[in-house]
């Protein structure tokens, strides 16, 4: 659920609250990477980490007007131990309102980032729970 109101969409419009069309694409890339973390271990053995280095084929169907509760899929197409290919739409309340193909760069996470790992290994595990009540 994304509440309206929030201070940094005050400008994003006055009066009628839009979510910006970057956040969908940071969202599907929250969603996103963590698959390909998973799918580039299970596939190669290679614990590496995900960030966001390109995205294809971007379409913003419709407004996100807020509040509002979204829904992301990801689904992983090619992949090979430095990049992924994943399709990703996002849902607002059943309509698809923005899909697009995110090329996650895999990169080997220094040592000096394990908190970082830990951390991020905690949130995935709350969303994952979260998803499957």
């Amino acid at each position: 659920m994304i509440p309206d109101g929030l201070p940094m969409l005050a400008d994003h419009f006055p009066g009628i609250p839009i979510l910006p069309g970057a956040f969908f694409i940071e969202l599907a890339a929250q969603v996103a990477g963590p698959l390909c973390e998973d799918v580039t271990r299970l596939r190669s053995g290679h614990e590496r980490g995900a960030l966001l280095g390109m995205v294809r084929r971007a379409v913003f169907l419709r407004p996100c007007v807020l509040p509002a509760t979204i829904q992301l899929r990801a689904r992983v197409g090619r992949c090979d131990p430095t990049r992924v290919s994943v399709a990703t739409t996002v849902s607002v309340g059943g309509p698809v309102a923005f899909r697009a193909e995110l090329v996650m760069a895999m990169i080997d996470v220094p040592p000096e980032w394990a908190d970082v790992v830990a951390a991020r290994h905690e949130r995935v595990a709350r969303w994952r729970a979260a998803g499957a009540t």
